[in-house]
């Protein structure tokens, strides 16, 4: 690229230098041509009022020569040299495309090139005029050497290449630091970009600016870090599918080989039966989140107008049965009818999920344990509150909760108070209202009991 770049400004001053000596050496030219065609109709003027004194003629166009630093000829009619500075000429019959131009009336001017050497050639006639006459008596023919021209232009083009080459040496310097600060952080990125490629994932760049560059590079660090994030709760979820997963096989492993050593009666093998029949119930619920987890971005809504508050008291008296075997009391305040547009099964997918993890992290120490249902119509929203006294949430660990695999019972909580639960319940929970557009918060403190807000735009 910068080989390229470079070619593009060494073309670029090429054309340009060309195009300067062309037109000043062009302009060059015609003030040569009107300065001679000046001396010429001078002489031509001249010659008319001396033509009966040869020598004062002659003596004239000698002058006029020196000063010109030209050749002047005065041509009679027939094309005979009647006078030349030079005295070469003199008597003999000369012609060419500027004298024929002159005798015959026209000023005209051209260049030859002779033995090497640029030649300007301009004529005009010499007329005369008798009465109401005018007759051409002769031409002035002028003869003057370019070479002091072309050696003017040629000491200016051997300057304009000098400078071009320092200029060009500056450029190309300037465009090499320029391409290189505007390179590097690209070999950086790609440096980066490579390493994540390679399952370096979180790797980071440190960022050099605020420009479009720097831009980019706090983009890919951005998106190595959630890379890295989501990588981490990938082992994570599966660390903990594969630990759910291995404590009922186990289970299951033992209850079948103790059928199998001992002679047990059928009283035994069907309390054996029910509790191998719990554990694959267990493993068919892992599964089934587990199924879930993955479709989390697959969901297509079916969206339709329904009534929140019918989709409320439904997922409430769903729930009231277990939340009583559990010792929860599920209490429900709502306003009249508030229509919504939203996946009906969808939304009780998130409010079973919800009122579920508010009865499953209830506090056995709480001797009335409730969940407090309300939903409330405002201007231009609708809040749902989902409040319990149960066992709360570290206010460290509220940021994680969304997040597929995060589980409160591996952090603050001990797994000994016997609540199962797989790290992708609030997952699906975000995932379905990010779908809908609806938002939703969470107030917990521990040992105090969450709040779960959801935030429903009308």
């Amino acid at each position: 690229m910068f080989i390229a770049y470079s070619l593009i400004i060494i073309l670029a001053f090429s054309i340009f230098g060309l195009l300067i000596m062309n037109n000043y050496k062009d302009m060059r030219i015609k003030n040569v041509r009107v300065r001679l065609f000046q001396t010429a109709n001078i002489v031509a003027d001249t010659y008319k009022a001396n033509m009966e004194d040869i020598v004062s003629a002659k003596f004239m166009v000698k002058s006029y020569g020196q000063q010109s630093d030209s050749r002047i000829l005065i041509i009679d009619i027939d094309g005979n040299v009647l006078i030349d500075n030079h005295n070469t000429f003199v008597g003999q019959t000369l012609d060419n495309h500027e004298i024929r131009e002159g005798l015959g009336g026209r000023s005209s001017s051209s260049i030859y090139t002779m033995n090497g050497e640029e030649v300007l050639h301009i004529s005009v006639p010499i007329t005369k005029t008798d009465g109401l006459e005018t007759r051409i008596i002769g031409a002035v023919l002028i003869s003057s050497s370019m070479s002091s021209l072309n050696q003017d232009i040629g000491e200016l083009r051997d300057g304009m290449f000098k400078i071009a080459i320092s200029a060009l040496i500056v450029s190309l310097a300037l465009a090499a630091i320029l391409a290189n600060r505007i390179t590097e952080p690209l070999r950086i990125l790609s440096h980066g970009v490579a390493r994540l490629s390679s399952g370096d994932l979180g790797f980071s760049i440190e960022k050099g600016g605020e420009d479009e560059i720097g831009q980019l590079i706090q983009s890919f660090n951005d998106m190595s870090h959630k890379l890295h994030s989501i990588e981490h709760n990938r082992k994570v979820f599966i660390n903990s599918i594969s630990h759910e997963l291995r404590t009922p096989l186990t289970s299951i492993r033992a209850l079948i080989d103790s059928l199998l050593i001992d002679d047990s009666p059928p009283s035994v093998y069907r309390e054996y039966m029910k509790d191998i029949y719990g554990e694959t119930e267990r493993m068919e619920g892992l599964v089934h989140y587990l199924t879930t987890s993955i479709k989390l971005e697959d969901i297509v809504l079916d969206l339709k107008t329904h009534d929140i508050n019918e989709i409320l008291q439904d997922a409430i008296d769903f729930m009231n049965p277990y939340a009583k075997k559990m010792g929860v009391e599920i209490q429900f305040a709502g306003t009249g009818p508030s229509m919504v547009e939203c996946d009906r099964s969808r939304i009780k997918e998130v409010l079973f999920n919800l009122i579920d993890n508010s009865i499953k992290y209830r506090d056995a120490r709480e001797t009335n344990s409730y969940v407090l249902v309300e939903s409330k119509a405002l201007e231009d929203h609708i809040l749902i509150d989902i409040e319990d006294n149960g066992l709360g949430i570290d206010k460290d660990d509220i940021p994680n909760i969304f997040e597929g695999g995060f589980r409160v019972l591996d952090r603050t909580i001990l797994k000994t108070n016997g609540v199962k639960g797989y790290g992708i319940g609030l997952a699906i929970v975000k995932n379905i209202l990010d779908k809908h557009n609806w938002a939703i918060s969470v107030e917990s403190s521990l040992g105090l009991g969450s709040r779960f807000t959801i935030t429903i735009p009308i």
